[in-house]
């Protein structure tokens, strides 16, 4: 477990350079301040033992690269989804009539948000199907136009064989991962190089998502 004051000590190494113009190391401190405040809040939750270090992620990961079929029916690669794009992530399944619901909520109240921030890059939602025997295409339509997804909120689901793969390296935890009705319903925050930079605790304040997307965005 990363404890807070071991990423204030070590954000300026891995996030600052001699070499970037002033106005760029402030906004990357900017960035980590409204991050590891963030995180501060995410490490007392009570679920923290069911995941891998919550908050702010350092070093910022890369996930393993991997095929995903979208809403549309087309192959796309995780990387080429994420990249150039602040994003967040969740993971869903379409036939989920418990919790998914929630989630589905929480994204379109994110989604109605994304407007007001202000941003460099384009901030976008990506639901990530976890049942790849019935989150078809079609299936994965059907759920975002019940949470009235927009242009900027897709759906892809994996391969059955990277599905496991994908939750653990998004979960940052070496724990059994479960059935799938146990889902993690966490929400992970990408910058638009690709690179995971923040774990939420199980279904976070939209309000802190809206933050760590806008301070991703201004960088």
């Amino acid at each position: 477990m990363t404890t807070i004051s071991e990423i204030r000590e070590t954000m300026p190494d891995r996030m600052t350079s001699g070499t970037q113009a002033p106005a760029r190391s402030s906004a990357r401190r900017s960035l980590l301040r409204h991050m590891a405040a963030l995180a501060l809040g995410a490490v007392s939750s009570p679920s923290f033992a069911q995941h891998g270090d919550l908050g702010l992620v350092t070093p910022p990961v890369r996930l393993d690269d991997a095929w995903l079929v979208d809403q549309t029916g087309k192959k796309r690669l995780l990387s080429d989804l994420l990249h150039q794009r602040v994003t967040a992530v969740q993971t869903v399944y379409t036939g989920c009539g418990t919790i998914c619901p929630l989630q589905g909520a929480l994204f379109n109240a994110v989604q109605e948000r994304i407007p007001q921030i202000r941003a460099r890059r384009p901030v976008q939602l990506l639901s990530v199907g976890i049942d790849p025997l019935s989150d078809s295409p079609s299936a994965l339509r059907a759920w975002l136009a019940r949470f009235q997804a927009g242009s900027a909120w897709n759906a892809a689901t994996p391969a059955l064989a990277d599905v496991d793969r994908m939750r653990v390296a998004l979960s940052g935890s070496n724990a059994p991962l479960g059935d799938i009705a146990d889902h993690s319903t966490q929400v992970y925050c990408f910058d638009a190089n690709a690179m995971l930079r923040w774990r939420s605790a199980d279904l976070p304040r939209v309000e802190d998502i809206c933050d760590v997307l806008g301070a991703l965005a201004r960088t």
